[in-house]
């Protein structure tokens, strides 16, 4: 799609609209001063006409604009008060699943695409249905939801492009702009609220909506019935209704139509950050076949214009364009493949589902989760046995003072990854390299950005990421040893970058078995490891191997004296490769 055009074709639309806004907000406010002008100048003759008019327009003027003011000071904070009020759960990469790892890593990633700092990131746990949303005034403060649904439905690539359509309306401002519009709009109503209080204020009938408005704990109270009993309130009353009330439900109206019109523009900018149409194009029939969009949460109404799916079905009202018309617009010919099935799934659901039934659907789902849970064991097994396994070598506690990206490797298996592949120097080797061995954008990414500390490769920054790159698929962690050494043949690399090559090697190899032999003529050369060459060094360690424990203390023994302090990282990779605690020599 030419998403250029169609956001520039967007943002006209919306400014026009933003302008017709405006005119209704000033329409009503003149209407209202002009009737109540005429209704005082009818029942009060004066010369000047004009005080007429001046007065109730400056009165309900005032009125408006400071409810509105006031209304957009309770609004007018960051995201995270939205992401709360709908059931959101922050999420910490710490204690994140491997969808949620993956969900954070994605915002990383459209992040850098979109030229914006990574916002907070929330779940919605109870919410089983496809839906996101973006909250905030400014980039700074903003944050991303996203429903547990959408995290367990969606693939990555389809995941991401609901995820850059939400950066989009960071990117915009249009969550500020929908928080201004929600602003003025509760000013405007005040009009037909005022109505309905001099409708209703004096009378019996009304106590619910005055204990509602707080009338009867007003100090003044019993002087206000009086003066409402004293005068004819019931014309200005049901003219203000009837004006404000019109007012508020056309500017309402034009504020829906304005946040449809974003809606085109979110999606023609996630085109934009993610170069690719298809995913949120599938995003979408998913999301329309999914059975209903609606959150748990009583305060979904209210921020309906902020979610990646509308909540209403209403023509005028709706928030959110048909999402047939959205895929329409990324591609037609989809559109038209498409609409049979959409059209007998929306007449299914209307005809089926009453319309104030929240979907999810009741049940969760198992197939999803099962499989979820299922990877998730098997990852967090992995990761226990390299923790446990780094602890026999490493009786010191992990390294503290690390930049943020560093702490976040060791979570991550992403993350992990571009780590390894810095410690080998790999951020070295040519873009088109890295693009052929198929590394994926994230940890392209997180390659250049770790390039930019000045941090030593040693053992324990390469313990510090390995319980998390273990995390990855097997797959993952085979194209990113292919990498390492490749970039291990194309440089100049010392003795300990390959001490440490080994060491990972070490680490990554199954355990090994207990040999039989007491002592082995070639092992017996490691007495001398720190003057052997790399391939001398390898074969005596695969005859130590052959010994029993015993036969590995004996030769390990001497070399605990010295190697620790002279040749730490060697000493290290012995002990690991030979299975031996370093403990066990009092190091």
């Amino acid at each position: 799609m030419r998403f250029f055009r169609m956001q520039n074709q967007a943002r006209r639309r919306s400014r026009r609209l933003v302008g017709w806004y405006c005119l209704a907000f000033a329409g009503t406010v003149v209407s209202v001063s002009a009737v109540l002008g005429t209704l005082i100048a009818w029942l009060s003759p004066h010369e000047q006409l004009w005080w007429h008019y001046a007065l109730p327009g400056a009165l309900f003027t005032a009125m408006t604009v400071g409810l509105s003011l006031h209304r957009l000071r309770q609004i007018d904070d960051d995201g995270s008060a939205v992401a709360k009020a709908l059931g959101g759960e922050r999420l910490q990469l710490q204690q994140a699943h491997f969808l949620e790892r993956r969900l954070l890593n994605l915002v990383a990633e459209t992040a850098v695409a979109a030229g914006l700092p990574p916002p907070q990131v929330y779940l919605l746990r109870r919410d089983h249905s496809i839906n996101a949303f973006a909250a905030g005034r400014s980039p700074e403060c903003a944050v991303i939801g996203v429903t547990y649904g959408a995290l367990v439905q969606l693939k990555r690539d389809e995941l991401q492009a609901v995820v850059a359509h939400e950066f989009s309306h960071i990117l915009n401002r249009d969550t500020r702009l929908n928080q201004r519009l929600s602003g003025w709009l509760y000013g405007l109503q005040g009009i037909s609220s005022s109505g309905r209080y001099l409708l209703y204020g004096r009378d019996d009938t009304a106590d619910d909506y005055r204990r509602r408005k707080n009338v009867d704990n007003h100090p003044f109270d019993n002087a206000v019935e009086i003066f409402f009993q004293s005068l004819p309130w019931y014309i200005p009353g049901g003219l203000l209704l009837v004006l404000g009330a019109a007012g508020s439900l056309f500017a309402s109206w034009v504020q829906a139509a304005v946040s449809r019109q974003r809606e085109f523009l979110a999606d023609a900018a996630a085109v934009q950050f993610t170069r690719q149409t298809e995913p949120l194009v599938e995003a979408l029939r998913k999301t329309a076949l999914a059975g209903g969009h609606r959150l748990h949460s009583p305060h979904a109404p209210e921020y309906a214009h902020m979610l990646f799916a509308g909540l209403s079905y209403a023509r005028l009202a709706a928030t959110h364009p048909p999402l047939l018309e959205r895929i329409r617009r990324l591609d037609p010919v989809a559109a038209r493949r498409l609409a049979p099935e959409l059209a007998e799934h929306d007449a299914v659901v209307f005809a089926h589902t009453p319309f104030h039934r929240l979907a999810p659907p009741g049940q969760p789902l198992p197939e999803h989760a099962l499989a979820a849970e299922q990877k998730e064991t098997e990852y967090r097994r992995c990761e226990a046995m390299m923790q446990s396994r780094i602890r026999r070598h490493r009786v010191l506690p992990g390294l503290k003072m690390l930049p943020a990206d560093w702490q976040a490797a060791a979570y991550d298996g992403e993350r992990a990854t571009a780590a390894l592949l810095y410690l080998f120097q790999a951020h070295r080797l040519p873009e088109k390299l890295l693009l052929a061995a198929g590394t994926p954008l994230f940890v392209r990414q997180q390659l250049r950005q770790l390039a930019k500390a000045t941090l030593m490769p040693d053992a324990e920054l390469l313990e510090h990421v390995l319980p998390a790159f273990v995390m990855q698929p097997p797959a993952a962690q085979q194209a990113a040893l292919d990498l390492i050494r490749i970039a291990l043949r194309r440089q100049v690399h010392t003795a300990d970058t390959a001490y440490l090559w080994l060491l990972l090697k070490a680490y990554l190899a199954p355990l090994p078995q207990s040999g039989r032999l007491a002592e082995h003529p070639v092992a017996a050369g490691l007495i001398k490891a720190e003057q052997l060459s790399v391939p001398e060094l390898q074969t005596a360690l695969k005859a130590a191997l052959l010994l029993n424990e015993p036969g590995k203390n004996a030769l390990l023994q001497p070399l605990a004296q010295r190697l620790p302090a002279t040749h730490p990282l060697l000493w290290r990779l012995l002990c690991v490769r030979l299975d031996m605690a370093s403990w066990h020599f009092g190091v």
